[in-house]
């Protein structure tokens, strides 16, 4: 299913990029001298995507050994290792400079960033000993059985992992001079979030011999923000209720991550359920655009909101596009040094196929933006104060192309 999924988002991908191609040729066709049209600036993405694609096909025939020039397996494990690590750095922190360039209103010291990012990595140890309680106290764990399997990536998985990245946000926001307008809130949980995935990241990249680097890039690690952005925005909520029933807020948010966190594992996961590993696709496309709207409006909420601001969308999506394009590059550079040209020439063609569509998808899905002064009601129901109406009418062109 997921092979289908990818034949059927590269048809698309081909016709937008074909949509792109005529109009270009239309803005060429309207200009009245070619110079305005052979410009950087009109080119910027072509350049870049295509100089970085020809890098890579560079590096494949011109530069990488027929066979990996790390012949001792001490050495080429320990050199594993560290590149491993290495590249879920670079993920967690192209993320994050991301999320910081949101914060346009009032933006967080990255000091903070750091501590909130450092406690979500130390986290992550605290998985295991809850895990193994589970399995070894109630026999707990995977069995293949579908209901069993559900419940516990839910529960076993989903609400454990939750619970762990929900901590660094609590003890941020104890702080109440560095948690001061809404967007801190999703800000310190997707941080909180790429604390927890920068290990996880570095443990899937080093045992796949980093073949899975673009896929937990693009996919794994912006899920990991979603969830705990889903609880960061219901403590917000809670919090400026100010009334005992705010609880409820965090406690809806809490089992909606999990439930969340658990159905894109269990198809995964599950031998009956990975037939259709595709959901799990489609589910993330979804649920995107849950985490989009949840920084729009928590931007838009802020207290500090100044209509002589501006978000620029361009420069949001050139940068996402920049940095994951070239990380794809680098990628095929450590997968050719450890494994040779011909795998690296694989590598990169499968690459494109199952990641090529999304890389540009989320690019520009999270580069609209739309700043416009709107009050954040912490009284509404809870379905709309995770999914609100986006600002309409010309106050809603503050900020965009």
């Amino acid at each position: 299913m997921w092979n289908l999924l990818n034949i059927v988002f590269n048809i698309i991908g081909a016709y937008l990029l074909f949509q792109f191609i005529r109009s270009k040729v239309y803005d060429y066709q309207i200009l009245d001298s070619p110079k305005k049209f052979w410009t950087y600036r009109r080119h910027k993405y072509i350049i870049t995507v295509g100089g970085f694609l020809l890098a890579a096909f560079g590096l494949i025939f011109f530069l990488l050994p027929e066979s990996t020039p790390f012949s001792d397996l001490v050495f080429r494990t320990a050199i594993n290792n560290w590149v491993g690590i290495m590249l879920s750095l670079s993920i967690s922190l192209i993320w994050a400079v991301y999320l910081r360039k949101l914060d346009v209103f009032d933006p967080e010291r990255w000091i903070n960033i750091f501590i909130v990012f450092a406690l979500g990595a130390a986290t992550v140890w605290l998985v295991f000993p809850m895990t193994t309680f589970l399995k070894n106290t109630f026999d707990f764990r995977l069995n293949g059985d579908v209901w069993n399997d559900f419940i516990y990536c839910v529960v076993g998985i989903g609400m454990i992992e939750e619970f762990v990245k929900l901590v660094p946000l609590l003890v941020i926001i104890r702080f109440k001079k560095v948690v001061r307008e809404p967007y801190d809130f999703v800000l310190y949980a997707s941080v909180a979030a790429l604390g927890f995935a920068v290990v996880e990241n570095a443990l899937y990249i080093i045992k796949t011999n980093f073949y899975s680097t673009n896929g937990r890039a693009l996919m794994a690690t912006v899920a990991h923000m979603t969830f705990s952005s889903v609880i960061g925005y219901s403590v917000m909520i809670a919090i400026y209720k100010k009334h005992w029933t705010g609880w409820k807020y965090l406690a809806g948010g809490f089992l909606l991550a999990s439930l969340m966190h658990g159905f894109y594992d269990f198809w995964l996961l599950n031998p009956t359920a990975s037939l259709y590993n595709g959901l799990t696709f489609l589910f993330f496309m979804l649920t995107t655009h849950f985490w989009f709207t949840m920084k729009n409006k928590t931007i838009n909420a802020s207290r500090f909101f100044d209509p002589h601001r501006k978000l620029i969308n361009d420069k949001l999506r050139f940068f996402l596009i920049f940095w994951f394009t070239g990380l794809l590059t680098f990628s095929v550079l450590v997968v050719g040094l450890f494994h040779g040209r011909a795998i690296a020439s694989q590598y990169l063609n499968g690459q494109l196929f199952a990641y090529g569509f999304l890389l540009y998808y989320l690019s520009f899905s999270f580069s609209r933006y739309k700043l416009a002064p709107k009050l954040l009601n912490a009284g509404q129901k809870a379905f709309d104060a995770v999914i609100p109406n986006e600002p309409e009418g010309e106050v809603a062109n503050w900020g965009a192309e």
